[in-house]
């Protein structure tokens, strides 16, 4: 080692290269394309659970769009839970409910992972800047 650089620390991972950060970056992407998705996802079935429980017309045009792009997303929950019909004609799908909570529990699971990319893109960066140095606490 030359005898002006730095000693390592003991501990501290060596410099990222840009390879690293550039697969971070791009996951970070699809990360947050997808959650976008379940955030669009959850809109669409909350929206579907009211107008099902406030019996909506279903033909009118808002109303058969809501249905037509919900039915995508709810088509692995279909049939798990009966629909419980009230005298009024409205429905209380037990479906779209559990749907709306998995979904959500996606989206958190996402949000977290999103999160921690961005931590390890700023932790890369800062170690790319000071190779050889212990990294501030999170």
């Amino acid at each position: 080692m030359p005898s002006g650089s730095p000693a390592p620390a003991e501990g501290a991972a060596p410099p990222p290269d840009s390879t690293t950060i550039t697969g971070l970056r791009v996951a970070k992407v699809l990360t947050w394309l997808v959650y976008a998705f379940v955030l669009v996802a959850v809109i669409l079935l909350v929206l579907e659970f009211l107008l099902l429980l406030f019996n909506a017309d279903p033909t009118a045009s808002f109303s058969e769009w809501v249905y037509r792009s919900a039915d995508r997303v709810m088509e692995p929950f279909r049939g798990i839970f009966p629909t419980k019909q009230a005298g009024n004609g409205s429905i209380l799908d037990f479906a779209v409910l559990f749907a709306i909570v998995i979904y959500g529990v996606v989206a958190l699971a996402l949000h977290s992972l999103a999160e921690w990319l961005d931590y390890r893109i700023r932790l890369d960066r800062w170690r790319a800047a000071h190779p050889g140095q212990v990294p501030p606490p999170r």
